[in-house]
């Protein structure tokens, strides 16, 4: 079985290297629908175009994953191969998105309630508690679970998009979410969804190859949307075919971008008043970029080393996070350790961010950032 896995895990990331590869050898053909020219826009810190079509790499690498599966008898094909099929019209609408740019928000969002329809109607992939007194009576009525499970997983879907910022950030802490959750399946004896979780960690690794820590090609939205789902379907699998497992702890394993999106809407629609959809340059991984790593390597670093040492940075949190919802989900105290843990987390988040954004005199910087762009818009 580990040869299998091994093998299989081998041809994901190589199919979804040797395709990345490909797309940066020809984008002399395709960059005029490829290429990410926006070099001036709130969220961009790149300073030339890049390809932004690796979703297309980190899909043919899962789909080589489900051909293989198929040539070697495995029992993770079947799930594997509807879990992808779903994911079709989420990755279609960031792929499309990525070579036309003229799919709006809504539509992409759509599409992400789509995709987790289909994963809840072919896999019974639906959230049916949350561990919380009350709330679970609700979500245990089908309409109500239902439509949660849909939300929890365009949530996450987005959620990733929005730390995809940096070289390697977004892929790098999927891959180490999907470790987790590989690991908690390897405890509960799930060996079909631990290799779920374990291929999406080789297709990622595969596009990680050529896009960190140099940047060659970019997941763009589609990649995004895509590993966000893959996650996000692998944890409700996971709560779904194991019923006394804590969904705390599996919260906990995928809690930063969670965390960083419920924490940004916060921050725009009630702090500061503004359009939660609204972009801007004070995402936490933003601010460790500015505050933090430009400062200590200085201007005069390379681009590439200053996306390296922040995506390594924040890494730290969903490794931790990783981590400690392992040592929980083995133990009794599981749903304890885990909301301990989340409001620990939490602190540590408040705390690095206040420090990133206060000057020296005391001044909240976010204000004169908002304010910044304000006249400039």
């Amino acid at each position: 079985m580990v040869q299998n896995i091994g093998w299989v895990f081998l041809s994901v990331s190589t199919v979804a290297f040797l395709a990345c590869a490909l797309l940066v050898l020809t984008q002399r053909w395709h960059g005029r629908l490829s290429l990410d020219r926006d070099l001036e826009g709130a969220q961009k810190f790149h300073k030339v175009p890049v390809p932004r079509v690796g979703g297309l790499g980190v899909a043919l690498g899962l789909g080589a994953g489900v051909l293989v599966g198929v040539m070697i008898h495995s029992r993770t094909h079947p799930t594997a191969f509807s879990l992808l099929i779903s994911a079709l019209p989420v990755f279609a609408a960031g792929i499309i998105e990525d070579l036309t740019k003229n799919v709006s928000a809504r539509r992409r969002l759509v599409a992400s309630f789509v995709s987790a329809g289909l994963a809840a109607y072919a896999l019974d992939a639906e959230l049916v508690r949350i561990d919380v007194p009350l709330a679970d009576d609700l979500i245990s009525l089908t309409p109500v679970g239902f439509l949660f499970t849909c939300f929890a997983v365009a949530g996450m879907t987005n959620a990733v998009n929005i730390i995809d910022g940096f070289n390697g950030l977004a892929s790098g802490t999927v891959a180490l979410m999907l470790g987790g959750l590989a690991g908690i399946a390897l405890h509960l004896d799930d060996i079909v969804l631990m290799k779920l979780c374990l291929w999406g960690v080789a297709a990622l690794i595969g596009f990680m190859l050529l896009n960190f820590p140099f940047g060659k090609i970019f997941m763009g939205d589609g990649g995004a949307y895509l590993a966000g789902f893959w996650v996000a379907e692998c944890a409700i699998l996971l709560l779904a075919r194991h019923p006394g497992l804590s969904t705390w702890a599996v919260l906990l394993c995928v809690l930063y971008p969670v965390w960083e999106t419920l924490f940004s809407i916060w921050r725009k629609s009630i702090h500061r008043k503004t359009g939660a959809g609204r972009p801007d340059r004070v995402h936490f991984h933003m601010l460790v970029y500015r505050r933090m790593v430009s400062l200590k390597l200085g201007r005069s670093a390379p681009q590439w080393r200053k996306h390296a040492m922040t995506s390594a940075l924040i890494w730290s949190l969903p490794a931790t996070c990783s981590v400690v919802a392992n040592i929980a989900a083995r133990c009794a105290d599981a749903t304890l350790i885990s909301i301990s843990s989340l409001a620990i987390f939490g602190w540590v988040y408040g705390f690095w961010y206040r420090k990133m954004t206060l000057h020296p005199s005391g001044i909240d910087a976010t204000s004169s950032i908002s304010n910044r762009q304000r006249t400039v818009s």
